[in-house]
């Protein structure tokens, strides 16, 4: 199968190929995780597209070197329909600006998925791109206009670690609570989540704090091999506690300003950190994006979050609380604690129709399409 490309109503059908800038393997500590590019080539090779990459990368195998991004030295970036770049690749290395001339025939693409207020979006040379894919996208912001909400999304390798579960009814009753990351500047919405809901939840649901240290790598060869090119992200226990567990706390991300619309001023940032460390709390938040919240969903362990809807989170398709995830409100918990109180049966439900609403409309293939669909209008 060959995926064409109509690039205006009067243009020609042709054949759809798609380069990624993308960066070679490194050292486990040192490796660029290249998710967003990853999940993207996965549903467009599935879809038939044509894939190149500017370095080889993504090991397929850990048996030979096959990868998912194959630089071929006959194809340049020129004699693609689609250019793709992402945050891993600006951060090491700068914009290739020739590429933006009038008379180019493909189109430039840029995945944001970096963390913090002010990303290079925002950036002049962001503005070039025809499209720039944004995750942690939020209403509560304004975004320049070639800006398009975006997600972390499922890739083949965490649909495939979460492809086999138990019944509910085998799962542990607990919430497992297992950031890894303890930072100088921890999320404020975690802080918060930890100091005024988990204590709440823990008389419902007792809390598991096991984690996994970076020092602990599989010994199963292609577990070895994933968890070096996730840049030490992948670890069959933690998917086999989450296939194993009612509940996972998925919070994540910054409270900011309600009143400053523009995430990348240096006001938004001052909030930010003023914010977090006098401990209040906003209904704006960035950085709310997580792989946990996606691999909770893909194994039918309900992710606790913020209410989506209520502090402005953004996905392409959205999901609804209490049906798909268990949104909390900090500023009113009591309803949440009630609920979950009196109608314990809806757990399962929740289990249920969360793993079906993410594998659905968040896998690799889904998403390709999304991305085509979007750039077509």
């Amino acid at each position: 199968m060959v995926t064409t490309l109509t690039l205006s109503p009067t243009a020609p059908k042709i054949a759809l190929s798609v380069y990624f800038y993308c960066l070679p393997p490194k050292a486990p500590e040192d490796m660029p995780y290249p998710h967003d590019l990853v999940c993207l080539a996965e549903g467009l090779k599935e879809l038939g597209v044509a894939i190149y990459g500017h370095s080889n990368a993504w090991w397929l195998s850990a048996k030979d070197n096959s990868f998912l991004f194959n630089r071929n030295p006959d194809i340049n970036p020129e004699d693609c329909s689609i250019l793709v770049f992402n945050s891993s690749w600006v951060r090491r290395n700068k914009f290739p600006t020739e590429l933006f001339h009038n008379q180019r025939k493909y189109i430039t693409v840029y995945m944001d998925s970096d963390d913090g207020n002010q990303t290079s979006s925002w950036s002049s040379e962001a503005r070039k791109f025809d499209f720039v894919f944004k995750s942690h996208y939020t209403t509560k912001h304004l975004y320049p206009s070639n800006v398009h909400p975006w997600h972390f999304g499922l890739s083949n390798r965490i649909l495939e670690a979460t492809q086999d579960i138990p019944q509910f009814i085998h799962r542990d009753e607990e919430i497992l609570v297992n950031y890894r990351l303890n930072n100088h500047f921890p999320h404020s919405v975690r802080v918060a989540a930890d100091k005024d809901f988990l204590p709440k939840l823990s008389t419902l649901l007792p809390i598991n704090r096991s984690v996994e240290a970076f020092a602990q790598p599989p010994s199963e060869p292609f577990e070895y091999l994933q968890w070096i090119q996730t840049g030490r992200r992948h670890y069959p226990e933690y998917y086999q506690r989450l296939k194993h567990t009612v509940a996972c706390a998925c919070f994540g991300g910054y409270f900011v300003s309600d009143l400053l619309l523009d995430p990348s001023s240096r006001l938004n940032r001052l909030s930010k950190q003023w914010i977090s460390r006098l401990g209040f709390k906003t209904k704006t938040v960035i950085q709310w994006d997580s792989w946990r919240f996606w691999e909770a969903l893909a194994a039918g362990c309900i992710a606790f979050h913020l209410d989506f809807e209520r502090y402005g989170f953004y996905l392409p398709v959205m999901s609804t609380n209490w049906e798909h995830y268990i949104g909390i409100d900090l500023d009113n918990l009591q309803p949440t604690i009630n609920r979950l109180k009196h109608e314990p049966e809806i757990l399962e439900h929740i289990s249920s129709s969360g793993r079906k609403w993410v594998r659905t409309h968040y896998n690799p293939v889904t998403s390709a399409e999304r991305f085509l669909k979007t750039i077509l209008q």
